[in-house]
């Protein structure tokens, strides 16, 4: 299974590598940091997320270890147990066997290792859900990504990212709790199924609702389908009453809808397809827009054409 990674937590794994690399600067350089996944193990450095690889057990036994060409100290915060490796001569021997975590980085990884087992726990549910619900493969994963990306181009805070990243990654839970004879139907609908569809965001927000500290996520996905001229379901809010981060989500998804699985998408370059989400005035925030053709043009794909059918990210 591919790992999730939550892309909102990319400044709290910087500060947490930062805080060690600095600590670990008289010992030795290029600094990794490891955390389980599964049977393998997932690591970063300061330049990103590292490919998951299958490491020797002896290596996250308690004392140092020599590995690779690199020395190895595992160390455990809040029941995860972490890797460190740097690059170091022989004679780092000992300034490895002293360290001990610094406690400036301690409540960085302690933050990480709680998001570290939300990853696994979420990847392993949209896998489950993707499936049971015939979401299309890649859509949860691509609008999640969007959402964040725009977000961030929005000079959104790490909270609110957080939010936004999970109730993106959860918008269509609800449909889990619709017939498998709506959810395969191809054609147009009728007005009784359209409304059995549309309850989706109500019964995936009744879901989430039922998690402490999820309240704000639930009342994001609610609203996730709300236009800003009050056309939308289920509420029919207009724009001041609709969650921020619904109405990044709102133009995330009908973007990925648009460039993935209508019949011209492969036809239509990215510019093409976000101007016919510009023209529907009324429906989308038009900041969130002007964000989404930020992101696309930073991207350098606006007038690119999508890879219909693959699952790639943003």
């Amino acid at each position: 299974m591919k790992p999730l990674e939550l892309s909102c937590i990319t400044g709290v794994w910087k500060t947490a590598l930062g805080i060690l690399d600095e600590n670990m600067a008289g010992i030795g350089s290029d600094l990794q940091l490891w955390f389980p996944w599964g049977g393998v193990w997932r690591g970063h450095d300061r330049n990103g997320s590292l490919p998951p690889t299958d490491f020797p057990d002896d290596l996250a036994k308690p004392g140092v270890a020599r590995f690779g060409g690199r020395f190895w100290k595992a160390f455990s915060l809040n029941g995860t147990t972490w890797l460190l490796s740097i690059r170091a001569p022989m004679s780092a021997s000992a300034g490895m066997e002293s360290w001990e975590i610094p406690r400036q980085a301690e409540d960085s990884l302690r933050m990480l290792g709680d998001f570290v087992r939300l990853e696994c726990l979420l990847g392993l549910t949209m896998k489950i859900l993707e499936n049971q619900s015939r979401e299309h493969i890649g859509h949860w994963d691509r609008v999640r990504n969007l959402s964040v990306a725009i977000g961030s181009e929005m000079g959104l805070s790490v909270r609110e990212l957080a939010d936004i990243e999970l109730a993106a990654m959860l918008h269509d839970i609800g449909k889990v709790g619709l017939s498998e004879e709506l959810l395969a139907m191809a054609g147009p609908l009728s007005a009784d199924d359209r409304k059995k569809i549309e309850a989706h965001s109500l019964i995936g927000s009744a879901m989430i609702r039922e998690i402490p500290g999820m309240e704000m996520i639930a009342e994001i996905v609610l609203s996730h389908h709300e236009a800003i001229d009050g056309s939308g379901y289920p509420r029919g809010l207009k724009f001041a009453e609709i969650p921020f981060g619904s109405l990044i989500i709102a133009v995330a998804d009908a973007f990925d809808a648009m460039t993935h699985y209508r019949p011209y998408a492969i036809e239509r370059t990215y510019h093409e397809s976000y101007d016919e989400m510009r023209r529907e005035t009324g429906k989308y925030a038009p900041e969130v827009l002007a964000a989404l053709e930020r992101v696309l043009r930073r991207l350098g794909i606006l007038e690119a054409k999508p890879l219909v059918g693959t699952s790639e990210d943003w």
